[in-house]
């Protein structure tokens, strides 16, 4: 093509396309584009699940506060994070047995995606009511309280983590500290499935260990102290049980036994660390972890999951406790404890 008639015909383009409407189209383009993407992006934002877990807990404790703490973390790292895709709702019966059955019935109300029921007597509340997926924390025996048929077959919508404390471990670790002791108080609530396993694992074992047992039912938080001191003088020492109730009343026991030198055996970490004298515990903050696990699992759909029973052999002492109640612990002792605690919180 000769080179004039080109130039004619270029001439002529620039001429049928002003620049001024080319930038005008190419701008259309990029908004059409810009556009284009910010749907995508509202479309996708919309599709991104969103999860409400509500945690009903019984009362404050260090293990039971430890729990919720460890849960979330553990609940974060399998990416079911607050404050971007998950929502808590956090209720606490305050230790008052007639609230159970009203906070089950609240956060029935509000339809969680999952409620983690901690204690005993707090999941029993939550699966007679709610219809959402139930994880349950700290209970002792999940069989005997009605929650699960099997530890090994999981049921359909609960499951959930056991704290059943290593009883034969605390009796011999009692053996150890105090050798001379001959008879043990027994504080415990006959109507709570956590101090019925324990009352009767207590018995099994009391035997081998060489200790006599009085056992002291205890109905609300308000007996624990006169029910503490009415041991003084009759046992050689306390050891409380694995039930709310007493648990919630161990300051009590703790002040009967500072006063009179009776030493005080518990069955957590968080309460040695309150002034209990010793015990062989169940790691709380991996049963936390463990609980936060079997919710990612459960929230992703999986059923039938199997209840989770933590082992306990962490050994906890608090020098300070054993001085206020005259005991020495064997360094024996000492040198396989997992925490020594040197003073009172």
């Amino acid at each position: 093509m000769p080179r004039r008639v080109a130039l004619a015909k270029i001439r002529t383009a620039d001429a049928a396309y002003p620049r001024g409407r080319v930038l005008a189209e190419l701008l259309v383009m990029a908004i059409c584009v810009l556009l284009t993407f910010c749907i995508s992006a509202t479309t996708f934002a919309a599709t991104v699940a969103k999860y409400t877990i509500a945690i009903a807990t019984f009362m404050s404790h260090p293990a039971l506060d430890t729990i919720q703490t460890e849960l979330k973390a553990e609940l974060a790292t399998e990416g079911f994070v607050e404050g971007q895709n998950t929502t808590y709702i956090v209720q606490n019966a305050n230790g008052q047995i007639q609230l159970a059955a009203s906070i089950a019935n609240n956060l029935t109300a509000q339809n969680p995606d999952a409620i983690v029921a901690v204690t005993t007597p707090m999941a029993q509340a939550v699966a007679k009511i709610a219809k959402s997926r139930i994880v349950f924390a700290a209970v002792t025996d999940p069989v005997g309280a009605g929650l699960v048929s099997s530890l090994d077959r999981g049921d359909a919508r609960i499951t959930g983590t056991s704290d059943a404390w290593p009883y034969e471990d605390q009796l011999k670790l009692i053996r150890e500290i105090t050798p001379n002791i001959k008879i043990l108080g027994v504080l415990f609530n006959p109507g709570e499935a956590a101090s019925q396993y324990g009352i009767r694992q207590i018995r099994k074992y009391a035997n081998d260990y060489g200790f006599s047992l009085i056992e002291v039912p205890v109905n609300s938080t308000a007996d624990v102290f006169p029910n503490a001191r009415s041991l003084v003088g009759r046992a050689h020492a306390l050891f409380l049980s694995s039930d709310n109730t007493v648990i919630a009343g161990v300051p009590g026991a703790l002040q009967v036994a500072r006063q009179n030198h009776l030493p005080v055996y518990v069955g957590d970490s968080g309460t040695v660390k309150s002034g209990g004298l010793a015990t062989v515990s169940v790691g709380y903050a991996a049963l936390g972890r463990k609980t936060g696990e079997l919710v990612a699992r459960t929230l992703r759909g999986e059923r039938n999951i199997p209840t989770v029973v933590m082992g306990g052999s962490e050994i906890y002492v608090n020098k300070r406790a054993a001085e206020l109640m005259g005991v020495t612990i064997p360094e024996s002792v000492l040198r396989r404890a997992t925490s020594i605690f040197q003073a009172i919180e």
